[in-house]
């Protein structure tokens, strides 16, 4: 491939679509991380020496409904995924769904932010405690919504 045809491809690569793609990724990561610490008996999530993740990770506040809260993020994050790549599909765009998508996107974003926000205050002021992960998730979570914003902003044009 010459160095024309690569600037060509570089100049219509949908950077707003990657950087969502990633940072779901990220947060997939993440999320699968913590759901490992939080189902396998005996494992320790890594805090940097700390013993703060251990702590979120016993505190009452660490499940909804007897389910770990790590379930939820993955859930979250691949709906992200689903829906990001199923935004770009042909048969979403000769249907016209991309502002739907678009829309549910933003919603997710909003509900994790919102979470986000609420699981950080328990951390502060309730446990004393910082997990790291949790802390990295909710930045992921915090980064994709302003994204997202973009997103259904281009998407109802």
């Amino acid at each position: 491939m010459n160095l024309v045809m690569l600037k060509l491809k570089l100049a219509t690569l949908d950077w707003l679509y990657v950087l969502m793609i990633g940072l779901t990724i990220v947060g997939i990561a993440i999320s699968a991380y913590l759901m490992w610490g939080y189902t396998v008996p005996g494992a320790e999530l890594s805090c940097g020496g700390s013993s703060d993740c251990e702590t979120v990770k016993d505190s009452p506040y660490s499940h909804l409904l007897g389910i770990p809260l790590p379930v939820f993020g993955l859930g979250a994050y691949f709906a992200l995924l689903a829906l990001l790549i199923a935004q770009k599909q042909a048969w979403v765009i000769g249907r016209n769904w991309q502002p739907y998508i678009a829309l549910a996107i933003f919603a997710i974003s909003l509900a994790g932010v919102l979470y986000s926000v609420y699981l950080t205050y328990i951390e502060l002021f309730v446990i004393y405690a910082i997990c790291r992960w949790c802390v990295g998730s909710a930045v992921v979570m915090v980064t994709i919504f302003p994204l997202g914003i973009f997103n259904l902003q281009r998407n109802n044009q």
